[in-house]
């Protein structure tokens, strides 16, 4: 029998020796297995006490201090947003402990959970991101030695890239005609220059220069500047926007506010369009705010776009990003350079090989 093992009467006791000091401490059970299970146990959360000390942290205070004192200056406020909602996600599995009991199985039981909770690969390994920026965090505190989120095998939690599936002209017609405002040039803004959603939403005056016809995106996913070229029907849609005294933001509204919640805003045309649509019998595919980025990526290929090019305005940080849209397009588009084309907004494929033939 284990000398850290003992009865009283028919309760089983721990007597565990750590850090100097003699720790006792009933067990609250008769049986010899649920004895032994609970004394491992014990002995981790000693151990654990007497190396971190005062410094022991819970997951959840973890979670506060990095939100609060680390994540604002580590990241950009959108990741930011991100790893907020990824933590909530993984509160429940998580909260209970301190950060030091967090290992590479308490990460696997994470992921097991989730994924039979229903989220995606890619879900998931934005939550594993979220975990481990804050475990990463914890060890630089002193308040745990390893990240086994970051080591976790994302080979487990691949991700699978789903086809992508440019709205019809038509379509994002029908949703732009239901946009309120300068919201509908907006939208109409993403489709005709293929810039991130954000991008459009942020943009203001100080980066739009009419004279020379370009945009100038300062705060990007990749975090460079980029500079684009804008098209007639593009640069005179900006020229015709008022501007709201006392506020910067080309798109605005009410007092001169720049729209926020983007995306629950257009989600909420796109139903609107198709609700429409099925009162009168007509086609429509319900797509995304980002469809509007993809479609724009594929029709400047057609309409002969260098791949170099093409990345370069989008922003993306390498051209393997942007070699995705080559299997959208015939053999021969791609490789003429360019630096603009003239689109209008959701053309389909098939509708600019035949303008472009």
């Amino acid at each position: 029998m284990p000398s850290n093992l003992y009865k009283r009467g028919a309760v089983w006791w721990a007597r565990i020796q750590a850090g100097g000091a003699e720790h006792r401490r009933s067990l609250r059970t008769s049986d010899r297995k649920e004895a032994q299970r609970r004394l491992d146990q014990l002995k981790k959360e000693i151990t654990a006490a007497v190396h971190f000390g005062e410094s022991r942290l819970t997951w959840k205070a973890a979670v506060v201090r990095y939100l609060t004192e680390v994540g604002p200056d580590a990241v950009k406020p959108g990741t930011l947003k991100r790893y907020t909602v990824s933590l909530g996600q993984v509160g429940p599995h998580l909260e209970a402990l301190y950060v030091d009991q967090i290992t590479r199985k308490t990460i696997s039981a994470l992921v097991s959970a989730r994924s039979k909770g229903g989220a995606s690969n890619a879900t998931i390994n934005r939550d594993l991101t979220a975990v481990s920026a804050v475990l990463g965090a914890a060890v630089e505190w002193g308040a745990c030695e390893a990240n086994p989120a970051r080591d976790y095998n994302r080979r487990l939690t691949r991700e699978r890239r789903e086809s992508i599936h440019p709205p019809s002209s038509a379509d994002v017609e029908a949703v732009i005609t239901r946009c309120p405002g300068l919201f509908a040039s907006m939208i109409r803004f993403l489709a005709q220059t293929g810039c991130r959603q954000e991008e459009a939403a942020g943009l203001t005056w100080r980066q739009v220069n009419l004279k020379a016809g370009t945009v100038t995106f300062l705060k990007t996913k990749t975090s460079r500047p980029r500079t684009i070229r804008l098209e007639p029907d593009t640069l005179a849609m900006l020229t015709a926007i008022p501007h709201f005294l006392g506020s910067d933001a080309v798109f605005w509204h009410g007092k001169g506010a720049r729209y926020l919640n983007v995306s629950s805003r257009f989600r909420e045309m796109v139903r609107s369009a198709q609700k429409s649509a099925q009162r009168v019998g007509t086609p429509f595919r319900p797509f995304r705010c980002h469809d509007l980025r993809h479609g724009f990526a594929i029709r400047a290929l057609q309409n002969g776009w260098d791949i170099y090019a093409l990345s370069k305005h989008l922003g993306h940080s390498s051209v393997k990003t942007t070699e995705i849209y080559l299997g959208y397009v015939p053999a021969r588009a791609g490789t003429k350079t360019g630096t603009s084309i003239t689109v209008s907004p959701g053309l389909q494929p098939q509708e600019t090989a035949k303008s472009a033939s």
